[in-house]
């Protein structure tokens, strides 16, 4: 089951967003990602958190058109999006989408939100951070450590190491192509790649790393 869940962040709209949330067959907020939904003329099945960034009136109309709450079991450890990805993964997640990762004036809560995509309990499972036109997963050597990419000709690719080293980098389809290349944590070796068919693939050996794709046509294949 397709899972978004739904951060706090600014959500850019588009027909990359809509996807996400059409396909979904589960929608979490964290907290306040309720009202970054409520933006975008969609519910959440659940809300997770403490609470505190909701408006009276907002949690009245939540609570009132049966959307679903769990509290945050421990508010002064962990964030509700870590909470939230874990109930999404209790719920029969098969793969997770999330939006509004960035945005608002916390750096702390941008980088935190970022390795959320690095969360331990999501080896296994794809995860995206998808807002306007870009998306990004994560790769691990240990779990998903291939992804694949479907968009138009001239679409940026990146790969940024986010463990000391990446190795066994392989891409197919990308304009500079790799083949059992390492990256290097810091070094940004892999920025602004390009689409050179329709379809491309990066896979890593060992390691984690980030891989984006942005769709410079903004539009969907």
């Amino acid at each position: 089951m397709q899972t978004v869940v739904a951060l706090a962040g600014e959500v850019h709209d588009s027909p990359l967003v809509r996807s996400a949330l059409n396909r979904a067959g589960l929608i979490v907020a964290a907290d306040s990602g309720a009202n970054r939904l409520r933006q975008l003329g969609v519910l959440p099945h659940v809300v997770i958190g403490d609470l505190d960034s909701l408006q009276g009136d907002e949690l009245f109309h939540l609570k009132s058109v049966g959307v679903e709450f769990e509290p945050h079991p421990a508010p002064e450890q962990r964030t509700d999006g870590d909470v939230a990805i874990e109930h999404a993964l209790r719920r029969g997640a098969t793969s997770i989408i999330i939006v509004g990762l960035f945005g608002g004036p916390r750096y702390d809560h941008a980088v935190a939100n970022l390795y959320l995509l690095t969360h331990p309990s999501l080896q296994q499972i794809p995860t995206w951070s998808v807002d306007g036109w870009t998306a990004l997963t994560v790769l691990n050597g240990d779990g998903v450590a291939q992804t694949h990419f479907h968009g138009h000709i001239g679409d940026y690719v990146s790969i940024t190491a986010v463990s000391e080293q990446v190795t066994g980098i392989t891409t197919v389809g990308l304009k500079w192509p790799l083949s059992d290349a390492t990256f290097t944590r810091g070094l940004n070796e892999g920025t602004s790649n390009e689409l050179i068919h329709e379809r491309a693939m990066i896979q890593i050996g060992e390691g984690t790393a980030f891989a984006s794709h942005h769709f410079r046509t903004e539009r969907l294949p």
